[in-house]
Protein backbone atom coordinates (compact mmCIF):
# COMPACT_ATOMS: atom_id res chain seq x y z
CA UNK A 1 0.00 0.00 0.00
CA UNK A 2 3.17 2.53 0.80
CA UNK A 3 4.29 1.39 -2.55
CA UNK A 4 0.80 1.87 -4.31
CA UNK A 5 0.76 5.56 -2.30
CA UNK A 6 4.10 6.23 -3.77
CA UNK A 7 2.64 5.34 -7.44
CA UNK A 8 -0.30 7.53 -6.97
CA UNK A 9 2.37 10.78 -5.50
CA UNK A 10 4.63 10.19 -8.79
CA UNK A 11 1.56 10.01 -11.09
CA UNK A 12 -0.08 13.44 -9.61
CA UNK A 13 2.99 15.02 -9.79
CA UNK A 14 4.16 13.56 -13.08
CA UNK A 15 0.35 15.03 -14.63
CA UNK A 16 1.13 18.50 -12.92
CA UNK A 17 4.71 18.56 -14.79
CA UNK A 18 4.14 16.73 -18.40
CA UNK A 19 6.39 18.48 -21.17
CA UNK A 20 4.08 20.28 -23.45
CA UNK A 21 3.16 18.50 -26.87
CA UNK A 22 4.22 19.04 -30.38
CA UNK A 23 1.09 20.70 -30.79
CA UNK A 24 1.74 23.07 -27.94
CA UNK A 25 5.50 23.46 -28.36
CA UNK A 26 5.43 27.29 -28.04
CA UNK A 27 3.69 26.99 -24.35
CA UNK A 28 6.56 26.97 -21.23
CA UNK A 29 5.60 24.59 -18.52
CA UNK A 30 4.69 25.03 -14.90
CA UNK A 31 2.46 22.57 -13.64
CA UNK A 32 -0.39 24.53 -14.47
CA UNK A 33 -2.84 22.36 -17.05
CA UNK A 34 -4.41 25.09 -19.48
CA UNK A 35 -8.03 25.71 -19.23
CA UNK A 36 -10.54 23.73 -21.53
CA UNK A 37 -12.40 26.68 -23.63
CA UNK A 38 -15.84 26.19 -22.37
CA UNK A 39 -18.52 25.48 -25.63
CA UNK A 40 -21.83 26.61 -23.33
CA UNK A 41 -21.19 30.21 -21.64
CA UNK A 42 -22.92 31.25 -18.93
CA UNK A 43 -25.72 33.41 -19.62
CA UNK A 44 -24.32 37.59 -19.19
CA UNK A 45 -25.96 40.78 -19.95
CA UNK A 46 -22.27 42.16 -20.75
CA UNK A 47 -20.41 41.29 -23.75
CA UNK A 48 -16.64 39.94 -23.51
CA UNK A 49 -13.87 41.79 -24.21
CA UNK A 50 -12.28 40.59 -27.59
CA UNK A 51 -8.71 38.91 -27.33
CA UNK A 52 -7.03 42.53 -27.82
CA UNK A 53 -8.80 44.22 -24.99
CA UNK A 54 -8.53 40.93 -22.95
CA UNK A 55 -4.60 41.13 -22.88
CA UNK A 56 -4.20 45.17 -22.60
CA UNK A 57 -6.90 44.96 -19.63
CA UNK A 58 -4.49 41.97 -17.93
CA UNK A 59 -1.35 43.70 -18.76
CA UNK A 60 -2.61 47.14 -17.53
CA UNK A 61 -3.74 45.81 -14.37
CA UNK A 62 -0.77 44.31 -13.38
CA UNK A 63 1.62 47.27 -13.98
CA UNK A 64 -0.36 48.84 -11.20
CA UNK A 65 1.40 49.93 -7.95
CA UNK A 66 -0.86 52.87 -6.69
CA UNK A 67 -3.43 50.77 -3.91
CA UNK A 68 -5.83 53.51 -4.78
CA UNK A 69 -6.36 52.55 -8.59
CA UNK A 70 -6.78 48.79 -7.80
CA UNK A 71 -10.38 48.45 -7.50
CA UNK A 72 -10.87 49.60 -11.17
CA UNK A 73 -8.59 46.52 -12.25
CA UNK A 74 -9.08 43.91 -9.71
CA UNK A 75 -12.23 42.01 -8.42
CA UNK A 76 -10.76 41.79 -4.42
CA UNK A 77 -12.66 38.76 -3.12
CA UNK A 78 -10.97 38.90 0.79
CA UNK A 79 -7.90 40.42 -0.64
CA UNK A 80 -7.14 44.30 0.23
CA UNK A 81 -5.54 46.79 -2.58
CA UNK A 82 -2.43 46.79 -0.54
CA UNK A 83 -2.22 42.85 -0.61
CA UNK A 84 -2.46 42.65 -3.82
CA UNK A 85 -0.01 45.86 -4.30
CA UNK A 86 2.12 43.98 -2.39
CA UNK A 87 2.17 40.71 -3.96
CA UNK A 88 2.24 42.51 -7.97
CA UNK A 89 5.54 43.94 -6.69
CA UNK A 90 7.09 40.64 -5.67
CA UNK A 91 5.77 38.87 -8.86
CA UNK A 92 8.96 39.26 -10.52
CA UNK A 93 10.90 38.01 -8.12
CA UNK A 94 8.83 34.87 -6.86
CA UNK A 95 8.01 33.61 -10.12
CA UNK A 96 10.14 35.75 -13.01
CA UNK A 97 9.80 38.34 -15.85
CA UNK A 98 6.94 38.03 -18.16
CA UNK A 99 7.60 36.66 -21.18
CA UNK A 100 4.32 36.12 -23.24
CA UNK A 101 0.66 36.27 -22.49
CA UNK A 102 -2.27 33.77 -24.34
CA UNK A 103 -5.74 34.68 -25.01
CA UNK A 104 -8.27 31.52 -23.53
CA UNK A 105 -11.15 32.96 -24.62
CA UNK A 106 -14.36 32.09 -22.16
CA UNK A 107 -13.30 29.30 -19.07
CA UNK A 108 -17.17 30.00 -17.63
CA UNK A 109 -17.15 28.05 -14.26
CA UNK A 110 -19.18 28.12 -10.79
CA UNK A 111 -22.28 30.14 -13.06
CA UNK A 112 -19.47 32.84 -13.49
CA UNK A 113 -18.50 34.34 -16.56
CA UNK A 114 -15.32 34.20 -17.28
CA UNK A 115 -12.61 34.92 -19.62
CA UNK A 116 -8.47 33.37 -19.28
CA UNK A 117 -5.56 34.90 -20.18
CA UNK A 118 -2.58 32.52 -19.39
CA UNK A 119 0.96 34.38 -18.60
CA UNK A 120 3.88 32.99 -19.08
CA UNK A 121 6.74 33.69 -16.70
CA UNK A 122 10.57 33.44 -17.09
CA UNK A 123 12.43 32.16 -14.07
CA UNK A 124 16.07 30.77 -12.94
CA UNK A 125 14.89 27.23 -12.09
CA UNK A 126 11.83 26.93 -14.39
CA UNK A 127 9.23 28.44 -16.47
CA UNK A 128 6.29 29.81 -14.29
CA UNK A 129 2.62 30.54 -15.38
CA UNK A 130 -0.33 31.99 -13.89
CA UNK A 131 -4.08 32.30 -14.63
CA UNK A 132 -5.73 35.68 -15.04
CA UNK A 133 -9.65 35.27 -14.57
CA UNK A 134 -11.52 37.92 -16.33
CA UNK A 135 -14.63 38.20 -14.94
CA UNK A 136 -17.56 41.57 -14.74
CA UNK A 137 -18.89 43.28 -11.89
CA UNK A 138 -22.34 44.74 -11.47
CA UNK A 139 -21.68 47.24 -13.79
CA UNK A 140 -20.15 45.87 -16.82
CA UNK A 141 -16.23 46.54 -16.38
CA UNK A 142 -14.22 43.22 -16.21
CA UNK A 143 -11.26 42.59 -13.42
CA UNK A 144 -8.88 39.64 -12.87
CA UNK A 145 -9.95 37.83 -9.91
CA UNK A 146 -7.35 38.49 -7.70
CA UNK A 147 -7.59 35.40 -5.27
CA UNK A 148 -7.73 32.66 -8.07
CA UNK A 149 -4.37 34.98 -10.01
CA UNK A 150 -2.49 34.42 -6.64
CA UNK A 151 -4.15 31.01 -6.04
CA UNK A 152 -4.55 32.53 -2.33
CA UNK A 153 -5.51 29.57 0.57
CA UNK A 154 -6.32 30.39 3.61
CA UNK A 155 -4.11 29.61 6.28
CA UNK A 156 -1.01 29.97 3.86
CA UNK A 157 -0.04 26.10 2.69
CA UNK A 158 3.15 26.53 5.08
CA UNK A 159 0.59 26.93 8.12
CA UNK A 160 -0.95 24.23 6.70
CA UNK A 161 1.23 21.33 5.83
CA UNK A 162 4.58 21.80 7.75
CA UNK A 163 2.78 23.88 11.02
CA UNK A 164 -0.17 21.65 11.70
CA UNK A 165 -3.00 23.76 10.88
CA UNK A 166 -6.47 22.12 11.33
CA UNK A 167 -8.30 22.98 8.26
CA UNK A 168 -7.27 25.59 5.05
CA UNK A 169 -9.15 26.70 1.96
CA UNK A 170 -6.76 26.01 -1.30
CA UNK A 171 -6.74 26.70 -4.84
CA UNK A 172 -5.88 23.36 -6.47
CA UNK A 173 -5.89 21.18 -9.27
CA UNK A 174 -7.72 18.03 -8.68
CA UNK A 175 -7.71 14.70 -10.29
CA UNK A 176 -9.78 11.17 -9.37
CA UNK A 177 -7.65 8.45 -7.46
CA UNK A 178 -8.21 5.21 -5.96
CA UNK A 179 -5.76 4.89 -2.94
CA UNK A 180 -7.71 4.09 0.06
CA UNK A 181 -6.01 3.31 3.50
CA UNK A 182 -6.69 4.21 6.98
CA UNK A 183 -9.62 5.82 8.11
CA UNK A 184 -10.59 6.10 4.53
CA UNK A 185 -9.86 2.71 3.22
CA UNK A 186 -13.64 1.93 2.37
CA UNK A 187 -13.61 2.33 -0.71
CA UNK A 188 -17.85 2.06 -0.74
CA UNK A 189 -17.49 5.17 2.26
CA UNK A 190 -15.71 7.59 0.46
CA UNK A 191 -14.32 9.11 -3.00
CA UNK A 192 -10.71 9.65 -3.42
CA UNK A 193 -8.82 12.50 -5.31
CA UNK A 194 -5.64 13.41 -5.94
CA UNK A 195 -4.53 17.38 -4.86
CA UNK A 196 -2.13 18.99 -5.96
CA UNK A 197 -0.63 23.06 -6.81
CA UNK A 198 2.07 24.51 -8.56
CA UNK A 199 3.00 26.12 -5.32
CA UNK A 200 3.83 22.81 -3.45
CA UNK A 201 5.82 19.65 -4.23
CA UNK A 202 3.65 18.02 -2.14
CA UNK A 203 0.51 15.86 -3.85
CA UNK A 204 -2.47 15.18 -1.31
CA UNK A 205 -5.00 12.90 -1.43
CA UNK A 206 -8.48 14.15 -0.39
CA UNK A 207 -11.66 11.73 0.07
CA UNK A 208 -15.17 12.84 0.59
CA UNK A 209 -18.23 11.16 1.85
CA UNK A 210 -20.19 9.15 -1.08
CA UNK A 211 -23.54 10.33 -1.12
CA UNK A 212 -22.46 14.13 0.59
CA UNK A 213 -23.13 17.10 -1.17
CA UNK A 214 -19.44 17.36 -1.69
CA UNK A 215 -19.17 13.71 -3.36
CA UNK A 216 -22.02 15.17 -5.92
CA UNK A 217 -20.32 18.65 -6.47
CA UNK A 218 -17.28 17.19 -7.87
CA UNK A 219 -19.24 14.11 -9.63
CA UNK A 220 -20.59 17.35 -11.32
CA UNK A 221 -16.92 18.96 -12.34
CA UNK A 222 -16.16 15.54 -13.46
CA UNK A 223 -19.13 14.48 -15.50
CA UNK A 224 -17.45 17.47 -17.87
CA UNK A 225 -14.55 16.39 -18.12
CA UNK A 226 -12.63 13.49 -16.49
CA UNK A 227 -9.45 15.08 -16.63
CA UNK A 228 -7.87 17.38 -14.10
CA UNK A 229 -9.67 20.06 -12.76
CA UNK A 230 -9.19 23.91 -10.68
CA UNK A 231 -11.27 23.67 -7.66
CA UNK A 232 -11.71 25.41 -4.15
CA UNK A 233 -11.83 23.18 -1.53
CA UNK A 234 -12.14 23.32 2.47
CA UNK A 235 -9.77 20.45 4.06
CA UNK A 236 -9.46 19.45 6.65
CA UNK A 237 -6.77 16.88 8.68
CA UNK A 238 -8.27 13.33 10.19
CA UNK A 239 -7.10 11.64 13.01
CA UNK A 240 -5.27 8.20 12.27
CA UNK A 241 -4.87 9.69 8.37
CA UNK A 242 -1.46 9.77 6.67
CA UNK A 243 0.20 13.08 6.48
CA UNK A 244 -1.21 13.62 2.72
CA UNK A 245 -4.41 12.46 3.67
CA UNK A 246 -7.38 14.68 4.28
CA UNK A 247 -11.07 15.02 4.13
CA UNK A 248 -12.63 17.86 1.61
CA UNK A 249 -15.17 19.60 3.62
CA UNK A 250 -16.41 21.76 1.48
CA UNK A 251 -16.45 22.65 -2.51
CA UNK A 252 -16.17 26.48 -2.55
CA UNK A 253 -15.97 26.97 -6.67
CA UNK A 254 -15.76 24.96 -9.18
CA UNK A 255 -12.59 26.61 -10.55
CA UNK A 256 -10.99 29.25 -8.40
CA UNK A 257 -13.45 32.44 -8.38
CA UNK A 258 -15.39 32.40 -5.42
CA UNK A 259 -19.21 33.90 -5.14
CA UNK A 260 -21.07 34.13 -1.72
CA UNK A 261 -22.63 31.09 -2.43
CA UNK A 262 -20.67 27.63 -1.98
CA UNK A 263 -20.52 25.53 -5.03
CA UNK A 264 -21.58 22.36 -3.41
CA UNK A 265 -24.67 24.16 -1.70
CA UNK A 266 -26.30 23.34 -5.23
CA UNK A 267 -26.03 19.67 -4.00
CA UNK A 268 -28.30 19.72 -0.40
Amino acid sequence: MLSGLAMVCVGMTMWLSLEPSTENSEESNDAIPEPVVVKERVVSKFPSPDEADALAMVKLSLSIRDPAQIENHFRLGTSSPQEVVDFLQGIEARDGVINGYKWLSSVDANDLSLDGVLINFASEDKPRKRLALLTPDATGKWKIDFDSFARKVTPSWEDFLVKGAATARVRTYIAADSYYNGPFKDDLQWTCYGIATPDRDEVLLGYCKIGSPQAAALGSIFEKDSKMHRVFLEIRRVEGAESRQVEILRVIAEGWVATEKSFDDRFR
